[in-house]
């Protein structure tokens, strides 16, 4: 599979035409997973913005349901229409989807580190007994 981009004007050929085809018939899919999965993210957003400190974690989980839920708005119009608009922006947002989830798990292995940490010296000093 090559990276060389196609224009309009040029006739593809079959084994291109053999290749979008997939993506045709995956899109839909694509797109009604990342809803479901933006919408759940976003309930538990608003579930855990109702404590202060969740509001921490809430807000960008929040964020990263609504990212999924634009991007799969944007897939489902790609797929209607084949704009390469579409695509870069169904593509942008769920980079920046992934990004704060990235930034999440990196944050929760932090503190999970932490825990740990604290856990062990509390077992060692004989502080749990």
């Amino acid at each position: 599979m090559s990276n060389e981009e196609f224009t309009p004007a040029q006739n593809p050929t079959p084994t291109q035409t053999q290749a979008q085809s997939p993506l045709s018939t995956n899109l839909p899919n694509l797109a009604k997973y990342m809803n479901f999965i933006g919408l759940l993210a976003m309930i538990g957003g608003v579930i855990y913005c109702l404590t202060i400190i969740g509001a921490l974690i809430g807000v960008p989980y929040f964020i990263m349901g609504k990212r999924l839920r634009e991007s799969a708005e944007a897939f489902t119009g790609y797929n209607s229409s084949s704009s390469p608009k579409d695509l870069e922006t169904a593509i942008e947002r769920q980079t920046r989807a992934f990004f704060i989830l990235y930034i999440l798990a990196i944050i929760s292995l932090v503190l999970l580190a932490i825990y740990l940490v604290v856990i062990i010296g509390l077992l060692a000093s004989g502080g749990l007994k």
